[in-house]
């Protein structure tokens, strides 16, 4: 009579070895692995403060080990949460964004939340079918750029009850703002410049018509300039696009138009950068004959020649505390209506006192 095959016990490190020659894992193979149970697994993955780092470190090496992924639907469906927080940030490669949006995600995912970042171009930066199509990739929470956005956007994530933050703004009706002063900002570049006894100054900046941080800035300049008494020259005042190049060629510009002015305040480091490149090539000396300052104090800013006077704003921290602001109102606190964060001027070899301007003799005076 033929013996029945009895089959082996079935223990852990049996298990491991079989989840290891197979396609996929499952969430008891990583706990056999890890020696914990299949419920501290699923903590750690979804809600890991509230593990030891000691248990985390452990079930997250046997998640490498065993390369396993969870069922992302799955967990959606039961948490009714997708542990996901959308970022609307338009034209997220060439400016600051980037060390926003960083600081953003790392700040979330020490929380157990992912990022998925949509950025558009400006021109379809203010679509609300971008806002509806992250909601239907089920977020949990957004983030959004500036605090001007159309009616529908405020209408979509009020009616679905989906907490929000916006990112470097002041103040807004419709939700908490995380951002700073760009009066503020605007006069410490001013009055610095003022101090230095410079009189004509000149503004390479944002194109205001489409950017609501561009209108802010040059509001405050602006704002600083009358005070202060000086004159903004209108021959040196341009708006362009956010770069090296069109801030090199902006102040080309300037240079051809032989304005008078003895200094020039730049929207962001990024067109600073490209002006005092366009100074350098005409051979006028920096700060000795023309100032240079400007906002952000990206990292850049201090290996630039000559390093530059920036008014450094709050770029990471803003990103932090937007976080902080999201992940407390998934957890049903009441979010802080605005948070203004300081700013600081930081001054470099940019800047000087303004160039004496020999007087000019009367038209037909005797020499």
């Amino acid at each position: 009579m033929p013996r029945t095959a009895i089959p082996p016990k079935t223990t852990p490190a049996r298990r491991v070895a079989a989840a290891v020659g197979r396609n996929s894992t499952s969430l008891a193979d990583v706990a056999a692995l890890a020696g914990v149970s299949p419920g501290t697994v699923s903590r750690v993955l979804s809600r890991p403060e509230m593990i030891s780092a000691a248990t985390r470190e452990r079930v997250q090496e046997a998640v490498n080990r065993l390369g396993y992924v969870a069922n992302g639907a799955a967990r959606a469906l039961a948490m009714r949460k997708t542990q996901t927080v959308g970022a609307l940030v338009p034209r997220f490669g060439g400016s600051s964004f980037p060390t926003l949006v960083q600081a953003l995600e790392s700040a979330l995912a020490a929380s157990g939340y992912k990022l998925l970042l949509s950025a558009p171009d400006h021109a379809r930066a203010d679509d609300p079918a971008i806002v509806r199509t992250l909601l239907e990739r089920g977020v949990d929470a957004l983030a959004l750029l500036g605090a001007e956005h159309p009616a529908p956007v405020f209408t979509l994530l009020h009616a679905h009850r989906v907490p929000f933050v916006m990112m470097w703004a002041q103040q807004s009706d419709q939700g908490p703002c995380i951002g700073f002063d760009e009066r503020e900002a605007a006069a410490l570049v001013v009055d610095h410049l003022a101090d230095l006894g410079h009189r004509q100054i000149g503004f390479i900046g944002g194109r205001t018509a489409d950017n609501e941080r561009a209108r802010r800035r040059f509001r405050g300049v602006i704002e600083a300039v009358a005070r202060r008494g000086l004159t903004l020259n209108a021959d040196a005042l341009l708006e362009t696009e956010y770069g090296f190049r069109e801030g090199f060629e902006a102040m080309q510009a300037v240079l051809q138009r032989r304005t008078p002015v003895t200094a020039i305040v730049c929207g962001n480091d990024y067109l600073a950068g490209g002006a005092l490149s366009a100074l350098d090539a005409a051979g006028v000396p920096v700060p000795q004959q023309m100032s240079v300052a400007s906002f952000n104090d990206n990292d850049f800013a201090p290996y630039l020649h000559p390093p530059l006077t920036t008014v450094r704003v709050p770029i990471r921290a803003i990103g932090e505390q937007s976080a902080a602001q999201l992940v407390a109102q998934l957890k049903g606190e009441t979010p802080t209506r605005v948070v203004l964060l300081p700013v600081e001027l930081i001054i470099r070899n940019s800047t000087a006192a303004a160039p004496a301007v020999p007087s000019r003799r009367p038209r037909g005076a005797p020499r």
